[in-house]
């Protein structure tokens, strides 16, 4: 990447973690690397324990209309790839957690999430906002980074060759 661009991938994620959003208290927030985090519930989750198979990482908000549209066919797409060894892992991105286990509940989320409020995780990945999704395999290595919405068919061929899986047997 340019020194140009990597400022403005810089600034951008300056803009969008100013922008919007409820922050949890600082020490919650400190929980969070890079790669670990508390779910909404309090369990910590590692994302390089989940290495060995295929993982997506959702990222998501409560004040994204596009993850609130796109939650029925994530959950959908978690119900077939899931039985098959792929990983789901939400990422909240900034907000409080009485709100993002409300959106959750409202929308059936099947899958755990770490509460990113100051957006640890996502800068790690590049994600300025939500949604967005990146596919891990099974070493942990980004396969794919998707900002904003993904077809069915496009995340289906993602994870038939995360799989090694020819896509006509998906």
């Amino acid at each position: 990447m340019s020194r140009r661009g990597l400022g403005l991938v810089c600034a951008a994620l300056l803009l969008v973690t100013a922008c919007g959003g409820s922050h949890t208290p600082a020490n919650a927030a400190a929980k969070v690397t890079a790669l670990s985090g508390p779910t909404l519930t309090g369990k910590k989750v590692s994302i390089t324990a989940l290495h060995g198979h295929p993982v997506v990482l959702v990222f998501w908000g409560t004040w994204c209309g596009n993850c609130r549209a796109d939650q029925p066919k994530l959950n959908t797409l978690y119900a077939r790839w899931s039985p098959r060894g792929v990983d789901f892992l939400g990422i909240d991105l900034r907000d409080d957690n009485k709100a993002a286990i409300a959106f959750q509940s409202q929308l059936a989320v099947p899958y755990l999430s770490i509460a990113d409020s100051n957006m640890v995780i996502a800068i790690h990945y590049h994600i300025p906002s939500a949604p967005a999704l990146v596919f891990l395999d099974s070493k942990g290595n980004i396969a794919e980074a998707v900002l904003g919405s993904m077809s069915v068919a496009d995340f289906n061929a993602e994870i038939t060759t995360l799989l090694g899986v020819p896509s006509a047997s998906a």
